[in-house]
């Protein structure tokens, strides 16, 4: 598997978690984390695109900020900060 491969394998399994803990949020944080959690599927999405385009190249470095940032959707009081930490990530991609 390519350093490509695993980073979307990744992100795709940090979008099912930030979406899991987006449907156990109240009210008042889903408010918050609508367009974040939008934004995270679309950046997903074109992340995807652009690796079937080969248009992306993924350190290991990259890979391990992948990682760090997992950790933190299982953190309530991180969760903010790991979406938009994987948005970035994901984003510098499709440049």
């Amino acid at each position: 598997m390519t350093n490509d491969e695993k980073l979307i394998a990744q992100a795709k399994k940090a979008y099912l978690e930030i979406a899991i803990a987006y449907d156990e949020a109240d009210i008042n944080h889903k408010i918050v984390l609508s367009p974040m959690v939008q934004d995270a599927q679309s950046k997903l999405l074109a992340l995807q695109e652009a690796q079937l385009a080969q248009q992306i190249t993924v350190t290991d470095a990259d890979l391990a900020e992948m990682s760090r940032l997992r950790t933190q959707i299982n953190n309530a009081a991180e969760l903010q900060s790991a979406i938009a930490g994987i948005i970035g990530l994901v984003s510098k991609f499709l440049l």
